[in-house]
């Protein structure tokens, strides 16, 4: 199943927070197996992201500036490049093979609609 790095970002965050909950073993096993590969994604992603923040950042004794909000601050003359080069950093896919597990397997017990929509791409509707 293909998604963006953005959709990996936002994603890794939502089924964190399912997998907190009480699951059934099969559900959360499949959970965890789809966190491992999503981070492993997130981390060549992190590393890009790094390359550009040190490409387009300004520094002090060579690390990055931020400013009060912890936001990274740019060459003013940098801004459009860091913009365009992260939004396509962001719009990457990767293919990765989504465990899968049966909805059955969750009888009985309670998720919300958030947590259904999170985790939805690994529920096999068969």
């Amino acid at each position: 199943m293909k998604f963006s790095n953005q959709e990996l970002l936002k994603n890794i965050q939502e089924i964190g927070h399912v997998s907190q909950k009480e699951l059934p073993v099969k559900v959360s096993y499949a959970i965890a197996k789809n966190i491992s590969k999503i981070e492993s994604e997130l981390k060549i992603y992190g590393k890009e992201r790094e390359k550009l923040i040190d490409k387009y950042a300004q520094k002090v004794d060579g690390k990055p500036l931020s400013d009060k909000n912890d936001q990274i601050i740019f060459k003013p003359e940098c801004k459009e490049d860091w913009d365009k080069d992260i939004k396509a950093l962001l719009d990457i896919e990767s293919d990765i093979n989504v465990h899968k597990f049966s909805f059955s397997e969750l009888n009985g017990f309670k998720l919300s609609a958030a947590d259904l929509m999170a985790i939805d791409y690994m529920i096999d509707e068969k």
